[in-house]
């Protein structure tokens, strides 16, 4: 573990010989090792794109689809209040100004930088140590399902990842020839290091490893270089310097509620090595608890070249190097979590996993040159049946991520949650999120308007605050520390007690007919249950579902009103049509009035029960063109199956809820929306009291 193995010593800082004689570990990639590099990038950008942008984005994913959208004003704002610095968020929002705003175009900039990360450690590895050392590396990255899943998420891991990186790759070659280009390469590694900054807080952990390597390092052989490497720090902290203030604010004070959970010292030591050498292995999709084993084996065969005395190949300090990078980080987490916050998330080792393939790499044709050092076949043959025994639990890891059949990591279906809203939400409902800051997913996933966007606590909005579309209110969290959000009427959190949140929630009963909440993270934001006890003790629930993914993302639909009611709404076009089986149509709602080819149809309907239905009717709706032909149908049962018609009581109004979705190539010509009810089980029709056996609601005419 000498750092100081360096074949030159302090005298020679001054020259401009390299800091120590060429080895073998300065040669280039032969002809074959290149081609077999290509293969390598090839097979991984492969594997990144298997299921690329196919599932829902999850709720961190919504957020930097939220802040990209915004302009980059509205985003350093929305930053500053939230958790994360801008630069990625920036990035995104021009990358989704050229490439479209789909969950594919979105993780494509992430699948950019880790591509970038497999040539990067070829290098480095050949740098370090040897070529085959870099082509492993690469290898090892390429197929590693930790890097898969980082390089699909819609987050900033992958481009912090790739500038510590390329940090480590240019503080290498400065450490090593200080004497070539100093300024400009010293230049270059205070602006990747501001960067990282700018990127990711936990970059700031990787920095500090880096810089006491560094220190150490030049401190014993290049004294003189020490002012130059301190003025490259200062020089990061002025480019830093806008946000700096902002970051420590939301380090030592942050606007969020605690979600992290403190745990004894040898608890969390056993944590974080169980978790981070299985996730460094064989990513976050395979069950640690069952695979530690191979996680601390391969750990193992990373110290190799750390704790024995090196290959004559590797560059001197090149392990302690990569060691420094890979442990330092998690030694200052570590530490901090038992003395000031917890701060530990197996996440964050992604952000210095690509010294793990190339310690594994170095270690592992380290003792196959050991073992087999007159054998070169043999060495093959065990590097193969290495590789071999590797790719059984990575295969099975990443069958797990490509198939969710490791639930507890599995991506929330927000999507399906918000789109389950949209298809049943009727013109007099309003939407509660619940936790408060989970709103990014609503807004990502709608279809259409959003009338209005505020606190419980703000609620009801000034009538000119409110546009078309239904009323999303956040609720806060519910008794918590009145600091949180800083106190910030505009932050995405804050505290609200029980009181006010119960009279603001009765308000909202008393203005809708339902209030659909979406679920998510409430256990945190409200930790005593109180918002589910109050819609438990004063709502009736209709609708309860719960959507795939580690948080159970639920959704749910609280009638403010009696099933039973006899009182009709206002509505906008009323009717009085009488069906033969008890059953009267008294008006609709219909958004928007015109049909416009494309664009959806919500339609309400009002029925009241006149007498005893015989049996269970569903409800059609159509829009049929002048031939008749249905260009758009939505049916379902009354209240989305919950007052079942053979039910319905005398005087009892029930309402039906449709979006009906004309396509987007509508002719010219005469239109007509149209409804009634039919038998399920047989097809037939209920007839009107006319003898008919569908309402016309609405006529259209399409001008060429």
């Amino acid at each position: 573990m000498d750092i100081a193995g360096s074949k030159w010593t302090e005298s020679s800082a001054g020259s401009d010989t390299s800091m120590y004689s060429p080895t073998p570990a300065s040669k280039a990639f032969t002809r074959d090792q290149r081609l077999l590099l290509l293969l390598i990038v090839l097979g991984a950008f492969g594997l990144r794109l298997v299921r690329l942008g196919v599932d829902s984005l999850w709720y961190d994913e919504t957020v930097s689809a939220l802040l990209s959208s915004q302009s980059l004003t509205e985003m350093w704002a929305h930053t500053a209040g939230d958790i994360h610095p801008p630069l990625y968020y920036g990035l995104l929002h021009f990358w989704t100004l050229a490439a479209g705003r789909s969950e594919f175009a979105y993780a494509f900039l992430s699948l950019i930088f880790g591509m970038a990360l497999v040539p990067l450690l070829a290098q480095l590895g050949r740098r370090l140590f040897s070529p085959p050392v870099g082509i492993l590396a690469a290898l090892l990255y390429a197929v590693n399902p930790f890097a898969i899943w980082y390089a699909q998420e819609v987050r900033m891991y992958t481009l912090a990842a790739l500038l510590l990186t390329s940090l480590m790759w240019l503080t290498w070659a400065f450490l090593q020839r200080p004497t070539t280009a100093p300024w400009r390469r010293l230049g270059l590694i205070a602006l990747l290091a501001a960067l990282a900054l700018w990127t990711l807080y936990y970059t700031a952990f990787a920095l500090v490893a880096l810089n006491l390597f560094a220190l150490v390092w030049l401190w014993r052989h290049a004294k003189k270089y020490l002012p130059a490497w301190l003025l490259a720090q200062m020089v990061t902290l002025v480019l830093y310097a806008p946000w700096l203030p902002i970051a420590l604010r939301q380090a030592l004070q942050p606007p969020v509620p605690a979600w992290r959970q403190a745990v004894s010292g040898g608890q969390l030591a056993l944590t974080m090595l169980r978790q981070s050498s299985v996730a460094l292995a064989l990513g976050q999709s395979i069950d640690a608890m069952r695979w530690w084993p191979v996680g601390i084996l391969l750990l193992g065969i990373a110290l190799v070249p750390v704790i024995r005395r090196q290959s004559k190949e590797y560059a001197p300090g090149a392990a302690c190097f990569l060691a420094s990078i890979l442990g330092g980080p998690l030694l200052l987490i570590f530490l901090i979590s038992q003395l000031l916050t917890p701060l530990y998330h197996v996440r964050y080792v992604y952000l210095i996993s690509a010294a793990y393939p190339l310690l594994v790499a170095a270690g592992w044709l380290q003792l196959t040159e050991r073992l087999f050092h007159t054998h070169r076949r043999w060495r093959h043959a065990a590097t193969a049946g290495f590789l071999g025994l590797l790719l059984l639990p990575t295969a099975l890891s990443l069958r797990n991520y490509n198939t969710d059949r490791f639930a507890y990591e599995a991506a929330d279906d927000l999507r399906g949650a918000v789109q389950y809203i949209y298809e049943r939400i009727g013109p007099r409902d309003a939407i509660l999120v619940n936790a408060g800051y989970l709103y990014p997913a609503l807004l990502t996933y709608w279809p259409g308007e959003i009338g209005w966007l505020g606190r419980l606590t703000h609620y009801p909005p000034p009538a000119a605050a409110v546009g078309p579309g239904p009323l999303v209110i956040t609720t806060g969290h519910i008794d918590g520390d009145p600091g949180i959000g800083w106190g910030d009427a505009e932050s995405d959190f804050y505290a609200v007690d029980h009181a006010t949140a119960g009279a603001r929630l009765a308000q909202v009963f008393a203005d809708f007919n339902t209030v659909w909440l979406l679920r998510g993270y409430d256990t945190v934001n409200d930790p005593r249950g109180f918002i589910r006890s109050w819609l438990q003790q004063h709502g009736s629930l209709m609708n309860d579902q719960v959507f795939a993914g580690q948080t159970y993302v639920r959704v749910q639909a609280w009638r403010t009103v009696p099933h039973r009611r006899t009182q009709a709404p206002p509505f906008a076009h009323p009717l009085a049509i009488d069906f033969a089986s008890g059953i009267r149509l008294l008006g609709y709602d219909l958004t928007p009035d015109t049909l416009i080819p494309g664009r959806p149809l919500r339609l309400t309907l009002y029925w009241q029960a006149t007498g005893a239905s015989d049996r269970s009717w569903k409800v059609f709706t159509q829009v049929l063109n002048a031939d008749w032909q249905v260009q758009a149908q939505a049916d379902a049962l009354p209240l989305a199956g919950a007052r079942p018609t053979d039910q319905w009581q005398e005087g009892e109004i029930v309402e039906s809820t449709f979006i009906l979705h004309p396509p987007a190539d509508l002719s010219p010509g005469d239109y007509r929306l149209i409804t009634g009810f039919y038998d399920e089980s047989s097809g037939e029709r209920l007839p009107l009291a006319t003898g008919e056996d569908f309402i016309s609601l609405r006529q259209w005419q399409i001008q060429p």
